[in-house]
C-alpha cells in the first residue's frame, strides 16, 4: 500500500554565491566546483564484452556537467554543459575504444558519462553503471585524464529455476487474517484480456520531472474482478544477494537510479528469496482514505548458499517495517508465519505484513488535526481460531497445524518496549494453538518473476538455456508501471475520500522493496509510526522454528 507521510495527508487538499571554490557534497566529501582557468580533459573509455546483438550499432558518449553543491536546490538538475561524442564507426567486435579531448566548464560538482545507442540490449545485458558518475575533486583535476571501462553482463539469472523453485516453496508463508477481512490474496492472471497500458502524469513533485526531463509514467487500468477467480497464488523472485542497480554510487544525484539496470554476482552465495502478495484492492488504514485498485505486499528472506534462513525483512507503507534475524520470528517447516492488518473505523486495512500478530500501530497522517480526523491504525490479527482465518502453503495438512508455536519458546525472551507499555501490545507468553481448522484456503500456485527484458528471448548465459513463461504473465513480467486504476493520489471532497496509488510492478520497484539489495551489511532494524513500533516482539534462538 502507499504510505502516509508527513508532507502528504490522506485529507490533503490536494544557489550558493559562485565565487566558494568548494562545498561539502552528501556524503561529506569536498568538492572542487571552480576551475580558474578551463583547461582539456582527456577521456578514454572502453567497452568489452559487448553483446553481439550491438554489432553494426554507432556508439556514443554523452557527458554532462552539473553544478550541484546542493542538491535540492531548483536548478540543480539543469546541466551547465553537455557535450556529445560519437564514435568513429559502428561496432564490429567484442571490444571497442574512445579517446578525445574536452574543455570542461570552470564550475561543476558532478559529471554524468552516458553510453549511448544500446537500446537494444536493455534490460538484457547491463553494461555497468549508466550513467556513469564522478564527482569533482582536486584529484580529477590534477590528473586531468578521465578514464572509465563499460563492461557488459548478462542481466540473465544465475540460478537454476529448479533451485529458485524448491527454495520459494520452502520459505512460502503462513498468513494470518482477521475472519471479517474482505479482500484476501487472489492473483495477477485474471487481468490477462485486459492488460491495455496507458500513460498518466506524474506529480510535480516527482523526482524524475527534474533527474529524467520525463512528465508521464504507465499504469494499467482492471475491470473489477474482486468476486471473480479468487486462487491466491504467491509472485517470487530468487537472486544471489549481491545485486547492483544503476544509479546507487555515493557519487551519483538522486533521482538517476534505473531499476531496469541491474547485475548479478555469485559473492559469497547468499540468495535472496523476495515473494509479492496480489491483492485486488486496498481500503484503509481508515475510511477516509488510502483506497486504490492493486496492492502488492512483499517480504523477503536472506538465505545461504546451502539454503538456510538467515533474516527475514518486510516492507509497507514505503518503509522497512521489520529486518531482523530469521529466529526471531514464528516459523512451521520453515514456512514464516505472517499477519495481515486490517484499518481503523472498520476499513479492511491497506494490507501491510508484520512477523508478529496482536498488536496495533497508530499511523501518522500529516499533522494533529488530521491524526484526530481519520486517525488511521494498522490491526494485526491474534494466531487466534475464533477471531483469525488463515492462507497457507499446499503442502501444508491439518495435521501439520494441530500444535503451532506462537512466542519464542524461550524463558524472559519477550520484548517489552516503551510504545507497547504505554498501550495494549503486551507480549505473551509461549502459546501452543490448535490452528487444524483455521485454514480457509491454500496458495494455489507459485509463480517465479522472469527476468522482464528477457521474457521469451533466446537464453545466452542462463543455466536452463531458456526464458520461457506462461503467456498469461508475460506482459506483467515486462511491464514497468503501475498496476490499477489509480496511479496517482487523488481527493474526492464529495465522497470523503482520499484515493491512494496503484503499485509499481515488481519485482525491481522504484523504492526498498529490492530487497537486501542496498544493505549491506545486514542490520536489525524497524520501524515506529505515531504510536507503536513493527520490531521484534521477543528473541528467539536455534529452537525457536518449529519443525
Amino acid at each position: 500500500m502507499k504510505p502516509i507521510n508527513k508532507t502528504s495527508t490522506y485529507l490533503s487538499l490536494a544557489v550558493f554565491i559562485l565565487s566558494v571554490t568548494s562545498c561539502s557534497s552528501s556524503n561529506g566529501k569536498e568538492l572542487e566546483i571552480t576551475n580558474i582557468n578551463p583547461i582539456p580533459i582527456r577521456f578514454q573509455f572502453k567497452l568489452n564484452s559487448i553483446p553481439k546483438e550491438l554489432k553494426g550499432e554507432r556508439i556514443s558518449y554523452t557527458l554532462q556537467f552539473y553544478f550541484c553543491p546542493d542538491t535540492k536546490a531548483k536548478d540543480c538538475y539543469t546541466p551547465v554543459s553537455t557535450k556529445t561524442q560519437k564514435s568513429a564507426k559502428p561496432l564490429q567486435s567484442s571490444i571497442d575504444q574512445i579517446t578525445f579531448q574536452e574543455v570542461i566548464p570552470n564550475q561543476w560538482t558532478h559529471l554524468s558519462i552516458r553510453l549511448e545507442g544500446i537500446e537494444k540490449i536493455q534490460g538484457k545485458y547491463s553494461p555497468g553503471h549508466n550513467p556513469f558518475w564522478i564527482q569533482n575533486t582536486d584529484s580529477v583535476l590534477k590528473k586531468q585524464n578521465i578514464t572509465h571501462d563499460f563492461t557488459f553482463v548478462s542481466q540473465e539469472n544465475l540460478i537454476p529455476n529448479r533451485k529458485q523453485e524448491e527454495l520459494a516453496a520452502k520459505f512460502a508463508p503462513i498468513l494470518v487474517f482477521h475472519k471479517d477481512k474482505k479482500y484476501l490474496p487472489t492473483n495477477m492472471e485474471k487481468y490477462v484480456n485486459f492488460f491495455h497500458p496507458k500513460e498518466y502524469t506524474l506529480p510535480n513533485k516527482d523526482i524524475r520531472r527534474k533527474s529524467l526531463g520525463q512528465t508521464t509514467w504507465n499504469y494499467v487500468e482492471f475491470p473489477d474482478l474482486r468476486d471473480r477467480e479468487t486462487q491466491t497464488h504467491l509472485y517470487y523472485h530468487v537472486r544471489y544477494a549481491k545485486t547492483t542497480v544503476s544509479g546507487t554510487t555515493k557519487e551519483t544525484l538522486p533521482g538517476f537510479r534505473d531499476d531496469g539496470n541491474y547485475w548479478y554476482e555469485v559473492g559469497n552465495g547468499d540468495m535472496v528469496v523476495s515473494y509479492w502478495i496480489w491483492y485486488d484492492w486496498n481500503e484503509g488504514p481508515t475510511k477516509f482514505g488510502n483506497i486504490h485498485q492493486g496492492d502488492l505486499e512483499s517480504y523477503a528472506l536472506l538465505v545461504s548458499r546451502d539454503g538456510k534462513p538467515k533474516r527475514i525483512l518486510l516492507t509497507g507503507h514505503d518503509h522497512i517495517l521489520l529486518d531482523t534475524d530469521f529466529r526471531n520470528i514464528n516459523s512451521l517447516k520453515n514456512h514464516p508465519i505472517l499477519y495481515v492488518a486490517k484499518g481503523n473505523m472498520g476499513s479492511d486495512g491497506g494490507n501491510p505484513t508484520s512477523a508478529y500478530g496482536g498488536y496495533t500501530v497508530k499511523l501518522h497522517a500529516g499533522n494533529a488535526l488530521f491524526n484526530y480526523i481519520s486517525d488511521p491504525w494498522d490491526v494485526f490479527p491474534s494466531f487466534d481460531p475464533e477471531k483469525s482465518i488463515l492462507i497457507v502453503p499446499k503442502d501444508l495438512s491439518e495435521k501439520d497445524l494441530t500444535s503451532v508455536k506462537i512466542g519464542s519458546g524461550i524463558k524472559d525472551k519477550s520484548i517489552q518496549t516503551k510504545e507497547d507499555s504505554e498501550s495494549d501490545n503486551l507480549p505473551e507468553s509461549t502459546r501452543y494453538i490448535d490452528a487444524s481448522k483455521m485454514i480457509k484456503q491454500k496458495i494455489e500456485r507459485l509463480v517465479a518473476w522472469e527476468e522482464p527484458g528477457w521474457v521469451d528471448q533466446t537464453a545466452d548465459k542462463d543455466p536452463d538455456g531458456h526464458h520461457k513463461v506462461d503467456p498469461k504473465l508475460s506482459s506483467f513480467f515486462k511491464f514497468r508501471g503501475r498496476l490499477g486504476k489509480h496511479p496517482r493520489s487523488d481527493l474526492r471532497i464529495r465522497e470523503l475520500h482520499q484515493y491512494g496509488e496503484s503499485p509499481e510492478n515488481a519485482p525491481f520497484k522504484t523504492n526498498i522493496e529490492q530487497h537486501y539489495t542496498f544493505e549491506s551489511p545486514k542490520s536489525e532494524r524497524s520501524y515506529t509510526d505515531r504510536e507503536g513500533n513493527y520490531g521484534p516482539k521477543f528473541l528467539g534462538d536455534d529452537s525457536t522454528p518449529q519443525k
